[in-house]
């Protein structure tokens, strides 16, 4: 059964066994505290990477026994990541968690060819899944904070990583809407074009495990009653567990409105590497960063979703 609130993620992860998690540049309280809370739920172990005296005091003031965590003293950020990387690449973790450590000079590390994280040839993704207060179930989407303007290759990938997104969550069979402005298929809109594209993948069983609708505008992605007033049919029926935004700058206006206006949730996190990668801002909250953590850690989990009904 689909879960319905990200606080289930925890339950979720308990049921496997504890993750071994490497966190980069990891010297800011809500990395050490979001790490405390995994080890008294049982479901992490942790590596922090970074300046040693200033996550012995972070310790410290929080009544927190330091030696519940691995440290590898590297005050350098930079080279706190590359650690990180090393680390992973030996087998020594199961997930990346992102510390102090900015987005870009993270990236820089995971996609470094001869230390990185990246599948070759792989599209790297951002992947958000939001609890929001007005929505009846989790809605997962896509790409909030990498691709600039994915081009069609790169739209089926995130596609693909929604979907096994949702299913690690319980949705059997996700709804995936492929976005754009309209339901209208024109060949002047390239997002249009991408919508029609993907879903008459799906049709074919080029993509499997969901249906899959394009191009759909947001209202009649998630709303019944809008789908009915514009006399639309759509295998996706205004109940979306997914969506795909056609741009970053779409994605991370929506992903920044749920934030603020909505009062969402959220889980972020990296795809197209060989391991999970927990991405949170470093203003975000420790819940949402717990959150992440869980889930990143339930992706680290070897199945055979692919191979079910």
């Amino acid at each position: 059964m689909a879960i319905k609130k990200l606080e289930q993620l925890i339950e979720l992860v308990q049921k496997n066994p504890k993750k071994r998690v490497v966190i980069a540049y990891g010297q800011d309280e809500l990395s050490i505290l979001s790490a405390k809370k995994a080890i008294d739920l049982n479901f992490a172990d942790f590596t922090i990477i970074g300046d040693e005296s200033i996550i012995k005091k972070i310790c410290k003031d929080h009544d927190i026994d330091h030696k519940l965590f691995t440290i590898i003293n590297e005050p350098d950020e930079m080279k706190s990541g590359k650690k990180a990387m090393t680390l992973l690449n030996h087998g020594n973790g199961d997930v990346l968690m992102k510390g102090l450590i900015s987005t870009d000079k993270l990236l820089k590390c995971i996609i470094d060819k001869e230390n990185g994280l990246m599948i070759p040839k792989a599209t790297l993704s951002h992947i958000s899944i939001a609890e929001i207060p007005n929505y009846h179930k989790l809605l997962i989407f896509t790409d909030a904070a990498f691709i600039p303007r994915p081009n069609i290759e790169q739209k089926i990938a995130m596609t693909n990583y929604v979907i096994k997104a949702a299913r690690r969550i319980g949705v059997k069979r996700p709804k995936v809407s492929i976005i754009s402005f309209s339901e209208k298929t024109n060949p002047k809109i390239p997002s249009a074009v991408d919508g029609a594209f993907i879903s008459k993948m799906a049709d074919r069983n080029q993509i499997k495990n969901a249906d899959i609708d394009g191009p759909l505008s947001l209202d009649l992605s998630i709303d019944p009653e809008s789908l009915k007033y514009k006399g639309v049919k759509s295998c996706v029926e205004g109940n979306a567990d997914c969506l795909v935004f056609p741009f970053l700058e779409v994605a991370n206006v929506f992903y920044k409105t749920l934030t603020y206006f909505a009062k969402a949730k959220m889980v972020t996190y990296i795809v197209g590497t060989k391991l999970p990668v927990a991405i949170t801002s470093r203003t975000d909250t420790l819940t949402n960063k717990l959150y992440s953590l869980a889930f990143s850690c339930l992706m680290a989990n070897k199945d055979n979703l692919e191979e079910e009904e």
